[in-house]
């Protein structure tokens, strides 16, 4: 086995497609560099290309991670130079390394994610007033919302997914920063906070915000790079 981890990031008009668009982009992109990919068995073959997590349409990521398993092997800065050349502009190879040995799954692995959210300051919200209505928000014992479900629409609670919230203004933007619970036992996103946010704390309208997520960790707030 020859197993390489992929730092990479999602952004500018990327962001717009889905993870499943993504995986087929890596497939054709790893294709086009000649890369010697290890595939799995049985009747319908695949490229073994895994994700940490998928990132929602529409938000950008600039520190997110792959695994991509080669049957023979490369150095890393040739996968990384090979495989930039034939990728969209949006998508972007940050770094490679080779996994010695057995690795955890990234989806296993995950467990926070942080994000920023930004937007056009209104003039009646200042620097003060953003930074009181987070902390009244954070306050609270839970924060419930409706969430869409297979089956229908369902209370959750999402504040012991917050694990950080703070805001500051810039000039003429405003940017909320949060750091949520991502993975497989607990997942957060980062619109169901601010839909939470701007519902009789913040007047603010969702769909304005530009949301960016700037890094995925592990257990003990550690890079997914962290072993390797």
């Amino acid at each position: 086995m020859n197993l390489y981890r992929i730092c990479y990031k999602k952004v500018g008009p990327m962001r717009y497609i889905s993870h499943l668009d993504l995986l087929r982009t890596m497939e054709r992109g790893s294709r086009r560099a000649r890369l010697p990919l290890a595939f799995t068995q049985g009747f319908n073959p695949h490229p073994r290309i895994s994700f940490a997590a998928p990132l929602p349409v529409g938000v950008q990521g600039e520190d997110e991670y792959m695994d991509l398993e080669l049957e023979s092997p490369m150095q890393a800065p040739v996968l990384v130079e090979r495989l930039n050349t034939c990728l969209p502009y949006g998508l972007e190879i940050l770094e490679a390394r080779e996994v010695k040995g057995t690795a955890p799954s990234l989806m296993g692995m995950v467990e926070q994610a942080t994000y920023v959210a930004v937007t056009i300051r209104p003039a009646d919200i200042n620097e003060k007033s953003l930074i009181s209505s987070i902390k009244a928000f954070m306050e609270q014992q839970e924060v419930i919302i409706d969430k869409k479900t297979k089956k229908g629409t369902k209370a959750k609670d999402i504040r012991p997914g917050i694990v950080k919230l703070s805001g500051d203004s810039k000039e003429d933007r405003l940017f909320i920063y949060m750091t949520l619970k991502t993975g497989s036992r607990e997942n957060v996103r980062p619109e169901e906070v601010l839909r939470a946010l701007v519902k009789g704390y913040l007047p603010l309208n969702v769909e304005d915000f530009r949301i960016t997520r700037t890094g995925l960790y592990a257990a003990g707030e550690r890079t997914l790079f962290a072993g390797f």
